[in-house]
């Protein structure tokens, strides 16, 4: 499988299956779909990959119809559409859905081939509010780009400028959705997360010319959306990323279809399939490895709640029907566990020795140590002695401790509220 959220499309499709409900509360529609397809085929990974083609599908679909609204040329040389229908379809299919519909009510606005603009509003504004309703942030893409549309361009340089001025004003601290990354350039994080790839597109977007005339002054409204979000005003890696895969891909509807832009389109499936050869982990996680220990800690009598990072929840509670969570446990949390059962936790990165070893007054942090493959089984509340411990001592092994691979940060707020169980 890849895709490092697929799973949870899953565990959301199984609960509307068997509760009728949705096992985290969100308005998107999409999940009805993988439930759809899951009622009709069967609950498996072979039809949670069929749902991923299926989302690319429907996103090329919607490309080229929307060139068609736009009458774009379609040539020999433009067989190639786009990389990111397949990064969007595979990575973030919910997103992927709703980048069909913008794609569909920015072709529609534009449109020269519809001569009623009463027509072309009203379907152009259908299309977004279906936007936002698959996902609320395209939907308020959708928006930003009208609205920078209506910008005159002379002012470029101004809003650029105060653009880099606004993370000076953002508090990171007291905001849990701005967070201000000034430690490296969003681009070159780009380009550690998904390779050369995404930084080919890009240089494209913002420094290409091979447009369609007609449409340049939306192109140009594109392009220099792509050059704002090199301002790390967001988390790179979880907000602003998938805003600059959306705007790569709505930036393709206006390149030309001739032998340079076929060209230049096949080497950025070049670059990205070249990339996914040779660092498949960039976006997708060890599955493979995932079932032993998920089988051994769903087979725990009193694990109430199992603490593991993002990507082996959602395997583990598809697969084994358990609550998990990719964060440190916390009121929430543990007010929904089931009386008498307690949290375990999978550590991963950490050897089982180093575990064993560590000793505070002479006498051992863990009560429990289970080596599961990659993974070691503890105790939370021993985990949480052994940080302190590492804390201590200035330990080497705290960087692996805090980090993606053993979650050490409490769930913020927004996401308690989409989030009822342990996941």
């Amino acid at each position: 499988m890849f895709g490092k959220d697929i799973y949870w499309y899953g565990v959301q499709a199984i609960s509307l299956l068997e509760t009728g409900e949705l096992h985290s509360p969100d308005r998107s529609p999409v999940f009805r779909i993988v439930a759809f397809l899951f009622s009709v085929l069967g609950v498996s990974e072979d039809n949670l990959f069929c749902f991923q083609i299926v989302t690319v599908v429907w996103l090329l679909f919607c490309l080229y119809l929307s060139r068609f609204f736009l009458k774009s040329p379609i040539d020999n040389w433009n067989v190639f559409p786009s990389a990111m229908v397949l990064v969007l379809g595979f990575l973030y299919p919910k997103q992927a859905w709703a980048l069909g519909f913008l794609l569909l009510s920015i072709a529609l606005y534009l449109s020269k081939s519809i001569s009623n603009p009463i027509v072309r509003w009203i379907g152009s504004g259908i299309f977004l509010v279906f936007a936002a309703w698959f996902h609320t942030m395209v939907g308020v893409l959708g928006l930003g780009v009208w609205i920078l549309f209506q910008l005159p361009r002379k002012y470029d340089l101004i809003f650029f400028l105060s653009a880099l001025v606004l993370p000076l004003f953002v508090k990171s601290e007291t905001n849990e959705r701005l967070v201000v990354d000034t430690k490296t350039f969003p681009i070159i994080a780009a380009f550690a997360m998904v390779g050369i790839g995404m930084v080919w597109d890009w240089i494209r977007l913002v420094f290409g010319k091979n447009i369609l005339l007609s449409y340049e002054p939306m192109y140009k409204t594109i392009s220099f959306l792509g050059l704002l979000l090199v301002v790390p005003i967001f988390h790179f890696a979880d907000i602003q990323f998938r805003i600059l895969i959306s705007v790569l891909l709505i930036g393709s509807l206006f390149t030309l279809g001739n032998r340079k832009e076929g060209f230049i389109t096949l080497m950025s499936f070049v670059l990205w399939v070249t990339t996914l050869i040779q660092y498949p982990h960039l976006f997708r996680y060890p599955y493979e490895t995932m079932w032993s220990p998920g089988e051994k800690a769903a087979s725990i009598a009193d694990n109430g709640l199992l603490v593991a990072h993002h990507g082996f929840c959602e395997y583990y509670h598809f697969h084994f029907r358990k609550d998990c969570l990719s964060w440190e446990p916390d009121e929430k949390a543990i007010h929904e566990m089931p009386s008498d059962t307690k949290i375990y936790r999978l550590v991963y990165g950490i050897r089982m020795e180093n575990l064993r070893a560590s000793k505070e007054n002479g006498e051992r942090i863990f009560s429990i140590i289970e080596p599961l493959g990659e993974y070691q089984l503890v105790l939370e509340e021993d985990w949480n002695h052994y940080i302190d411990w590492l804390e201590k001592r200035d330990s080497k092994l705290l960087f692996v401790a805090k980090s993606w691979k053993n979650p050490y940060r409490k769930r913020p707020s927004f996401i308690q509220r989409k989030q009822n169980y342990g996941i």
